[in-house]
């Protein structure tokens, strides 16, 4: 049923960029983010509570941001200090939803980006250029997992 919704949702979308240009299209290509939705959505499902959104929305918005920004003062000014490192993060949030979506997060935080998920998936191998990058992947951590309604989780 859910990929039902994920097929009209997809429409709705193709039908506000698009208009009504090329329906058939539409279709087809809503069809197939259906399908795929339904071939790679596995494991339990977590629901977002909404009432957190927004709260994550800004924060989203606003390390974006200074993802950006950060990458653009050091394109303009390479004497900026950098100190490329590796580090291992542990990830208490769950595997799926939760987990999936801190990994692709992690790469908008200024200065971060996640390289590597161990074979148990419980050990994120975070590259980072700034001295101490773990308090913003904690702080991220935190915000996701109560986008999901998990605080006592993680």
């Amino acid at each position: 049923m859910k990929s039902v919704w994920v097929f009209v949702v997809l429409v709705l979308i193709w039908w506000v960029l698009d208009g009504l240009q090329s329906p058939a299209w539409g279709v087809v290509a809503a069809a197939l983010g259906a399908a795929l939705y339904h071939l790679l959505a596995h494991g339990p499902r977590y629901r977002v509570r909404l009432l957190n959104l927004p709260q994550f929305a800004a924060y989203f918005v606003l390390e974006s941001f200074r993802g950006g920004w950060d990458v653009a003062r050091r394109a303009l000014d390479p004497g900026l200090p950098i100190h490329p490192h590796l580090f291992d993060y542990a990830v208490r949030l769950p595997a799926g939803q939760p987990r999936g979506l801190f990994m692709g997060v992690i790469g908008l935080l200024p200065g971060t980006l996640s390289a590597d998920l161990s074979a148990n998936g419980q050990v994120i191998r975070v590259h980072a250029i700034h001295e101490d990058p773990a308090s913003a992947v904690q702080e991220l951590e935190r915000r996701v997992a109560r986008l999901y309604g998990l605080e006592g989780g993680a």
